[in-house]
């Protein structure tokens, strides 16, 4: 143990037994004055060295020398005579001693941080308890923030499944239409072309009268043949197929409605070739058609005529009254081919035309060309001799450019 100034004091429990008869008070205080003064010098006490004289044993200050009695030294290192302490002191102060030391450590124990946790057995299972139910709270919330994710993933699976399929559909759609537009953008630039261009109209034109040619020509077969089998029964009224007459009569109907196609054939590529029959050439063909159509008439509804049986008449006659409707619509649908394919052909051959107006129109502004002397009031053209022989073409087609270069110059006047 230490004093407050920081004298070394032997502990309680080193100091002998006190022995004798002397008091504790007085014992204590000789045992102070023998305990080894380790604490610095105060003013007072400190002497001068230079002016000591003191050995050089006494200025080394007192020594304490263990004995088997406290010995008490004076400042000047004499030696007090003492005496053994008394053992009821010395008992009580190992007694004080211990109870502060047990206080110590008392003190310790009731501010330990342990002892404040420590619990119970039934806070501990209290707590066993709590944490088992937030296991458990953990538990079911964790299974249900898994169930909610399962179902958010399963939906954005559908609709990015949906939205897949929508945006395949509607590039499939996409695709279909460009296919769509595309095959209506040829269909309407043939249509253009058809409309537009004078060698695809003639085209148009030649295909459409040769399909109704042939449905005509189809229909004018059928007719041919029923009157042919009328005929036919009419001379051999028996059906003998041994009588040469059976296969005449068929025979000389054929001829006749074979004559009749041809003509309707021939009728047919005048149309088509923009050749107009004059009216001679028309009357005559009406008359060979119609000797054929009444020689048919005849030769199939006679009998009936002669009997006077209307309905043998109609059952007899009709299909050649029928094959002669279908001649008259074959031959005006064959001039209306005609006359339309005509006027097609001259707007093709004016069409390159078009580039020799413009060059007569040049050469007329330039001088090259002096316009005619019969030109009226307005007209800058010349002559159409000369255009034909200056560019080598055609008179007609001189005058079709004579024509157009005056009604350019009206306009622009």
């Amino acid at each position: 143990m230490s004093s407050t100034n920081g004298t070394a004091v032997a502990s309680p429990v080193n100091v002998p037994d006190v022995a004798g008869g002397e008091s504790s008070v007085d014992y204590a205080g000789k045992f102070l004055r023998g305990v080894d003064d380790t604490a610095p010098l105060d003013p007072g006490d400190r002497t001068d060295e230079t002016t000591s004289d003191s050995s050089p044993e006494d200025r080394a200050g007192p020594s304490f020398a263990p004995t088997e009695s406290p010995v008490l030294v004076g400042p000047a290192g004499e030696n007090i005579p003492t005496r053994e302490p008394d053992g009821n002191l010395v008992a009580g102060v190992r007694q004080l001693a211990t109870e502060v030391e047990v206080s110590d450590d008392w003190v310790h124990l009731q501010t330990s941080p342990s002892l404040r946790q420590r619990m119970e057995l039934e806070e501990i299972e209290a707590e066993r308890l709590v944490q088992a139910q937030r296991r458990a709270a953990d538990r079911e919330f964790e299974t249900w923030q898994i169930a909610r994710s399962l179902r958010a993933r399963k939906w954005a699976a559908r609709r990015a499944s949906w939205r897949r399929r929508l945006d395949e559909r509607a590039e499939r759609k996409d695709l279909g239409s460009a296919s769509g537009d595309r095959r209506w953008h040829i269909r309407a630039e043939r249509t253009r072309r058809r409309l537009t261009s004078t060698d695809a109209r003639i085209a148009t034109q030649i295909r459409s009268a040769t399909r109704w040619s042939n449905v005509l020509i189809a229909l004018m077969v059928v007719g041919l043949v029923y009157t042919g089998f009328v005929v036919q029964r009419n001379f051999v009224p028996s059906g003998d197929k041994s009588d040469p007459i059976y296969w005449l009569a068929l025979g000389l109907e054929a001829m006749c409605s074979v004559a009749l196609m041809a003509l309707m054939r021939f009728d047919a590529r005048l149309g088509l070739a923009g050749i107009q029959r004059t009216t001679w050439e028309a009357v005559r063909g009406w008359a060979v058609k119609g000797v054929l159509l009444g020689a048919s008439l005849l030769a199939a509804a006679g009998p009936s005529i002669a009997a006077g049986d209307v309905m043998g008449m109609v059952r007899t006659g009709w299909a050649a009254v029928l094959v002669a409707g279908v001649l008259l619509i074959h031959d005006r649908i064959s001039r209306g081919d005609s006359e339309i394919l005509l006027r097609m052909h001259r707007a093709a051959a004016r069409d390159g035309l078009d580039a020799i107006v413009l060059k007569v129109q040049f050469a007329v502004e330039q001088g090259l060309l002096p316009p005619s002397q019969s030109n009226k009031e307005g007209e800058t053209a010349p002559s159409a001799s000369r255009i034909a022989s200056f560019f080598r073409i055609s008179k007609s087609d001189a005058a079709y450019v004579r024509d157009a270069v005056n009604a350019n110059a009206e306009d622009t006047t």
